[in-house]
C-alpha cells in the first residue's frame, strides 16, 4: 500500500491500477488550488482594469445611482469569469507539474513505470470538464446577464440602439422629455446618421422639429446637412426653413450610446444564427460575415483550454521549481500570443479571406499541436 507523496515511497514496476487512481487525484489536487488561485488572481487584473472603471465610470460622469451601477457590474462578472478559465487552467498545470517535478516526485513516478501523458491525463481530463463549463455558462449565464445589463442602460439612458437604427430620450431631472431623436441608421466606425430626426422640446410650448439627409456625431452634437426645419406654432401652423448644414445639441454622447447597443459578443450562438439570416435577407453581407466569425469563435474559445492545460504540463515539467510569479507571467504571455493569433485570424475570418470555421478553429489547433509537441519532447 504505497502512501503519497510519491517521492517517498517505491513504485512498483507495474503500477495497480488502485494506484493509478490514488495518483490521479493527487495530481488533480496539486492542480486544483493553483487554478482556483488563478481565477481569483486574473480576475481581479480584469475587473480592477476594465469593470470597476466603468462602474466609477457610470456613478461619477454619468450621474447613474450607485445601485444600478453595481447590478451592472455584477451582471458582467459571469463573462469575465470565463474568460479567466484558459489563463487559469494553464496557470494550474504548470505550477502543478512544476512543483512535482522540482521536489523529485515527477522522477519517482516515471520510475514507476507512469509516463508523463498518464500522469497528466488527470490535468488534461479536468481542462476538458473546465471548457464544458465554461461554455455552457457563456450560452446561458452570460446572454442572459448581458441583456439584463443592456435593459438597464436602456431605462437608464432611455436609448434604444438597434442593428442599424437608433432611437434616443433626452429627459431633464425631473424626467420630463426635452428631445427625441431617430436616426434610421447609425455607423459605429465613423459616427454618421441617415436620414436623423429631431424633435425639441426645450423652447417652451413651440416644439422644433428637423429632418435631416445625414448627421455627424460630434461630442454631444450633431451635424446635420441637407436639415428642413420646422418650428410648431400655438395656432398648428408651421414656420419652415431649409438648411444646408446646421449643429444640434444632442446631450448625449455615442460612446454612451455605443454602450447600450447590443453586440456579436453579448449574444447566444441561437441570436448570432437569427442575426446572420436577418443580414443575409437585407443583403448586408459584410455584418453577416462578422455574425458567421463570432458563431464559431464562441464554439471554437472554450476548448483551447485543454490545448492550454497539455502546454502547461509540458512546461511545468521543464521549469522545474515554477514560483507563481514566473507561472502567471508565463500563463499571460502564451494567452497573449493565443489572442493576438485568434483575433488576427478573426479579422481575416470578418473580411471574407478564409473561411470562419477554419479561422476560428485553427489557433486551437497551433496550440493542440504545441502542447502534445511539448508534452512528447518532455516525456523522453
Amino acid at each position: 500500500d504505497c502512501r503519497l507523496p510519491i517521492a517517498d515511497c517505491r513504485l512498483p514496476i507495474a503500477v495497480p491500477i488502485y494506484a493509478m487512481k490514488r495518483l490521479d487525484r493527487y495530481v488533480l489536487s496539486e492542480t486544483l488550488l493553483p487554478f482556483l488561485f488563478g481565477i481569483g488572481a486574473f480576475l481581479a487584473v480584469l475587473v480592477g482594469v476594465e469593470l470597476l472603471y466603468d462602474m466609477l465610470r457610470l456613478v461619477y460622469q454619468e450621474g447613474v445611482p450607485a445601485g444600478a451601477a453595481l447590478q451592472i457590474f455584477l451582471l458582467a462578472l459571469p463573462g469575465v469569469v470565463t474568460l479567466t478559465f484558459p489563463m487559469a487552467i494553464m496557470f494550474g498545470s504548470l505550477m502543478a507539474m512544476g512543483r512535482l517535478s522540482g521536489d523529485g516526485e515527477l522522477v519517482a513516478m516515471r520510475a514507476g513505470g507512469v509516463s508523463l501523458p498518464r500522469l497528466g491525463l488527470s490535468v488534461i481530463v479536468f481542462g476538458f470538464v473546465v471548457a464544458c463549463i465554461g461554455f455552457v455558462v457563456s450560452e446561458t449565464v452570460v446572454p442572459w446577464a448581458s441583456h439584463r445589463s443592456w435593459e438597464i442602460k436602456r431605462d437608464l439612458f432611455s436609448t434604444v440602439a438597434g442593428e442599424r437604427d437608433l432611437a434616443i430620450e433626452i429627459r431633464d431631472d425631473g424626467k420630463r422629455l426635452q428631445r427625441w431623436l431617430y436616426a434610421e441608421e447609425f455607423d459605429t466606425e465613423e459616427m454618421t446618421l441617415r436620414y436623423p430626426t429631431v424633435l425639441d422640446f426645450t423652447f417652451g410650448s413651440r416644439p422644433h422639429l428637423l429632418t435631416a439627409e445625414s448627421g455627424q456625431w460630434q461630442g454631444e452634437r450633431w451635424i446635420l446637412r441637407n436639415v428642413e426645419y420646422s418650428i410648431m406654432m400655438g395656432d398648428r401652423s408651421q414656420v419652415q426653413s431649409h438648411h444646408d448644414e446646421l449643429e444640434w445639441e444632442v446631450g448625449r454622447t455615442a460612446k454612451d450610446v455605443e454602450g447600450i447597443r447590443k453586440m456579436p459578443e453579448d449574444m447566444s450562438l441561437a441570436e448570432l444564427q437569427e442575426q446572420e439570416i436577418i443580414a443575409r435577407t437585407q443583403d448586408r453581407e459584410e455584418w453577416a460575415n462578422r455574425i458567421r466569425q463570432h458563431f464559431h469563435v464562441r464554439l471554437a474559445l472554450p476548448w483551447a483550454t485543454v490545448g492550454l492545460a497539455m502546454l502547461g504540463i509540458g512546461l511545468g515539467v521543464q521549469r522545474q521549481r515554477s514560483s507563481r510569479g514566473i507561472g502567471m507571467g508565463v500563463s499571460l504571455l502564451v494567452i497573449f500570443v493565443y489572442y493576438v493569433v485568434l483575433h488576427t485570424l478573426t479579422i481575416m475570418g470578418e473580411r471574407g479571406v478564409a473561411h470562419p470555421a477554419l479561422v476560428a478553429w485553427l489557433p486551437n489547433v497551433l496550440l493542440y499541436t504545441a502542447g502534445l509537441g511539448f508534452l512528447l519532447r518532455s516525456s523522453r
